[in-house]
């Protein structure tokens, strides 16, 4: 009788556990389809990008959302607040990866949870009934979550037994350590992915609406921000010096400055761009003439932006390393977050100007929460930073406007200039333009002047007339400024505030490129500059005043000529003036060129630092 009542007991436990088993699994396909709508609105979308031609890959990813689920099932010992905690976790990720998905066209990185320190700052960037609804979901989660924890610590609810629980949180933890080295050689779980389904590293939203929110997430978790080229070694470093030398010699023997003897201030300007040259608004203004003036005196053309609707640390990135985020492997999402701060300083354009003598100069109206700007100007060589709780000068906001302006923000450069007995850098990185643009302004062009009927548009065309106008300001007052001064001046990104209409009426290119002026208070030279990369920003200042290149320089001049803008998925072949959409289309002679940029780029952040010994960069 015995026997037959702990078989009972047993069999019960067994029924028990493969029920609550079961509420997971469900869970977890709960979970998964829901991060994957947060991609595409659609379900439709769903049904014929995964689950079809993927079933192999959603299968994979379930079990690893699984092994996830049973880890915290055996950690609480409770599946139902497991189950809970998946959902709200979850929820949160689907949420946040649908408004970013919407702004700026690319999904959730692992590296964007390194943002969390800044998540006050970020609901300011967001529509107020998007936070709202943020804000609400997760102080119901944790309400939810904190009763059922109280429920555990009073009532007898069913639960693993403390043998069978240690051992399920023994290989569990096992099994997430395991997927957390996802990007190591060799790993099983990427294997397994790799034989259901190829990997899109050049578009990371294709990425993860091809294989999956589960698999795109893994695919960008941290790795070496670049592989190994062929035939990376000392010695093909020295023979790359050797090149270059050759040329920046040849360059050098029409120019007779060693080390530029100017100010140099660098202007990026949030969410900057020119309306005028996107196909489908039909605008009827004009909010930057000044700056659309300048293009006759001035080295003027276009940035090709590696973002669209944000991304502003990248292009920084770009524009002060002079390094492309274009041969960083996929998964290598914000260099500012994933690895820049870890590193030993480089000879990036501010180290190699402070070196020269220069007093270097950071300077960000807003806090500095964001992307570890404290720790990655240093390594860039930044003497000093200056942010708003620090700004000297008036933090002017316009009208309803939450950021300082673009005004007070050039008081700040022009007041920093005064005060420094050196040649300045100066870095500016502007926050006026930033979104959102509801009701930013109570006064706004109306819709009989711009031709626009949607209030946030107008709100924005409101920032790009102030900007236009402090910068028209700024360039007035360094006129009659004493010390010879160069300003580059450019738009990081385009805004996402014109939707998806105006997005899909024009080329990905046209939304991805900003104005960019380069002039002096000492010279009104004219140059077409086309359309180019920030890496090449500082090469134009050198030719502008005529100092002498380095072999690295040198390189980035011969680069320039045969590939003048690129960033992933987008070449603009400088033979043809046409872009291409993937390396192999480009010529042998630029995909040479592009090799020799490539060997310098691992060898500074991954490799060695070879160049950094035998004179590249003197």
């Amino acid at each position: 009788m015995e026997k037959r009542i702990n078989y009972k007991k047993r069999k019960g436990r067994k029924r028990r556990f493969l029920l609550q088993f079961v509420t997971l699994i469900l869970t977890v396909i709960i979970i998964q389809m829901f991060l994957q709508y947060t991609l595409d609105t659609t379900l439709s979308v769903i049904n014929n990008s995964v689950v079809i031609p993927s079933r192999g890959t959603l299968i994979v990813s379930t079990s690893v959302l699984l092994i996830l689920g049973s880890w915290l099932w055996a950690l609480m010992g409770d599946v139902m607040l497991a189950n809970v905690l998946l959902i709200f976790v979850g929820g949160i990720m689907g949420v946040v990866n649908l408004e970013k998905t919407r702004q700026r066209t690319e999904p959730l990185y692992p590296s964007d949870f390194e943002m969390i320190t800044a998540s006050k700052s970020l609901l300011g960037m967001v529509p107020w009934q998007t936070a709202a609804a943020g804000i609400a979901f997760v102080l119901f989660g944790g309400v939810v979550i904190y009763f059922l924890i109280r429920r555990n610590l009073r009532r007898q609810t069913p639960k693993l037994s403390k043998k069978n629980r240690l051992a399920m949180l023994l290989v569990t933890s096992i099994g997430v350590l395991y997927i957390g080295q996802f990007q190591q050689p060799g790993n099983l779980v990427k294997l397994a992915y790799e034989k259901k389904n190829d990997w899109i590293p050049w578009s990371q939203l294709d990425n993860y609406h091809v294989n999956g929110f589960v698999a795109g997430f893994l695919y960008n978790l941290p790795s070496d921000p670049m592989e190994k080229p062929a035939y990376y070694s000392a010695g093909k470093i020295d023979e790359l010096q050797a090149k270059y030398q050759v040329i920046a010699d040849e360059i050098n023997a029409g120019r007779d400055k060693t080390e530029p003897d100017v100010n140099i201030i660098f202007v990026m300007n949030e969410s900057f761009s020119d309306p005028l040259e996107l196909d489908g608004l039909n605008l009827g203004m004009d909010p930057i003439p000044f700056v659309r003036a300048l293009a006759d005196n001035s080295y003027s053309g276009e940035m090709l932006s590696t973002g669209y609707g944000g991304g502003t640390a990248n292009i920084e990135f770009e524009a002060l390393s002079t390094f492309s985020m274009e041969p960083f492997g996929a998964n290598i999402t914000t260099p500012y977050t994933q690895f820049l701060s870890s590193i030993e300083q480089f000879p990036s354009v501010v180290s190699r100007l402070k070196d020269a003598g220069y007093a270097t100069t950071a300077i960000h109206p807003f806090n500095t929460t964001m992307y570890k700007r404290k720790e990655n100007y240093k390594v860039l060589g930044f003497d000093s930073f200056i942010y708003d709780a620090t700004m000297s000068s008036v933090t002017e906001r316009i009208d309803t406007n939450p950021y300082i302006s673009d005004k007070s923000a050039y008081e700040e450069v022009l007041q920093k200039m005064a005060e420094t007995p050196e040649t300045d850098f100066i870095h500016l990185v502007t926050m006026q333009n930033h979104a959102p643009y509801v009701n930013k302004y109570t006064a706004v062009p109306s819709y009989e002047e711009s031709g626009i009927k949607d209030e946030e548009v107008r709100n924005y065309l409101q920032d790009l007339i102030y900007s236009d106008e402090a910068f028209e300001l700024l360039m007035t007052q360094l006129a009659d400024f004493e010390e010879p001064t160069v300003v580059v001046f450019w738009g990081d990104h385009q805004s996402s505030v014109f939707g998806e209409s105006v997005y899909e009426e024009n080329e990905v290119q046209n939304m991805h490129e900003t104005p960019l002026r380069i002039l002096s208070n000492f010279d009104s030279s004219y140059k077409d500059l086309g359309t180019i990369s920030p890496i090449y920003f500082y090469t134009e200042v050198l030719e502008m005043t005529q100092t002498k290149l380095t072999p690295y320089d040198a390189l980035l001049e011969t680069l320039q000529s045969v590939l003048p803008a690129f960033e992933k998925s987008m070449y603009l072949n400088g033979q043809t003036g046409e872009y291409v959409f993937s390396r192999e289309d480009l010529p042998e002679k630029t995909l040479e060129i592009l090799s020799d940029y490539e060997q310098i780029q691992y060898d500074v952040l991954t490799g060695k630092r070879f160049s950094m010994e035998n004179d590249f960069f003197e």
